[in-house]
């Protein structure tokens, strides 16, 4: 069976049930320490209630996936309260929900560090007060509980393969990127730059220019691009929205068919205009899924009174992918896109 029969059987038989999912999350915390004299010592009863939140970026389809993948999985729990918290792009906002969350005494935090650095303290204040900490795509340098995120390196390799493979393997291309301080910005671009010379080495990057996540942004970035680089054959968006606006110029400039393009995280949006034969590419991981593994993993943990301080390492997962072209796109059912 091939790589991608294999993903492809993943994308069909993703919808998982709860109690397979805690035993999924069971698995990644395989480094706790069972014999921690702290494991234990908050018994979950009836009347106790537990509190987890998610500290997202900002609103975007792809938090809101993962928010709605985790509620799925906690409001089975009987005693779990959660809470979507917004941290409007903003380091300091995080920084001072999680600083409310660990006063309120969470039992478990959901993360998407905006700065994978200027966050780290707050984790480490988390851990010492023996509250989890869990990842979602965006690690960050303090070693936490655990992380769930896409397969951000690999995934990017693979699309510059497909990338290359549609502009016959030579030409000039650009990123757009995101802002510096963010893990994925190194993972998806280091990963696109290594594929390239390993598949396509007569592929050119010519420019590499932050579009802060944004279409608009994105569609700003692209048109002061192509003033420098007519010839430009390719563009790789490090997120779907950005790869939109590269959408956008090309139907502006009649580029669509002649501009290959390609996005990350696979969001709906960006599947239909693969269909529509716009967008050339994109990596899909269901994002639902990536929530819903959190979530088991955090019902675990509370339930389980597993302390922050019992884990020897920091959980990972990496969810599987599948690189979606009009060939493949198909592959992907309603239920799964987000």
């Amino acid at each position: 069976m091939t790589e991608l029969e294999h993903r492809r059987n993943f994308i069909k038989g993703v919808m998982l049930g709860s109690a397979a999912l805690g035993a999924a999350a069971a698995g990644m915390f395989s480094d706790t320490d069972a014999t921690s004299p702290k494991l234990g010592v908050r018994p979950a009863g009836a009347a106790d209630r537990k509190k987890m939140a998610f500290i997202q970026w900002q609103p975007h389809t792809v938090p809101a996936a993962w928010s709605k993948g985790i509620e799925e999985v906690l409001k089975t729990q009987q005693t779990i309260d959660y809470e979507l918290l917004d941290g409007q792009n903003k380091v300091e906002v995080q920084v001072s929900l999680m600083e409310a969350l660990i006063n309120q005494g969470a039992s478990v935090i959901f993360l998407q560090p905006i700065d994978s650095v200027a966050l780290a303290p707050s984790i480490a204040k988390a851990k010492r007060a023996d509250i989890p900490v869990i990842t979602l795509n965006i690690d960050a340098t303090e070693a936490h509980a655990a992380h769930v995120e896409m397969n951000h390196y690999y995934g990017a390799m693979d699309i510059a393969k497909a990338l290359g493979d549609r502009m016959g393997g030579k030409g000039e291309v650009a990123i757009l990127n995101a802002p510096p301080g963010i893990v994925i910005r190194d993972q998806r671009t280091n990963g696109f730059v290594d594929g390239l010379k390993q598949h396509h080495p007569d592929i050119k990057v010519v420019s590499d220019q932050v579009a802060d996540w944004d279409r608009k942004k994105a569609q700003d970035v692209l048109n002061t691009i192509l003033v420098a680089n007519p010839n430009l054959g390719g563009v790789y968006g490090v997120n779907d929205s950005m790869a939109l606006g590269a959408v956008d110029v090309a139907k502006e400039k009649g580029l669509i068919g002649k501009m290959v393009i390609f996005g990350n995280d696979g969001e709906k949006d960006a599947l239909e205009s693969i269909e529509k034969g716009e967008l050339t590419g994109t990596q899909y991981t269901d994002v639902y899924q990536q929530g819903r593994f959190a979530a088991a993993a955090a019902t675990v943990l509370a339930t389980g009174a597993v302390p922050a301080s019992a884990f020897g390492e920091q959980g990972r997962l990496l969810m599987p992918y599948l690189i979606a072209t009009k060939e493949t796109v198909g592959e992907i059912q309603p239920a799964q896109r987000w």
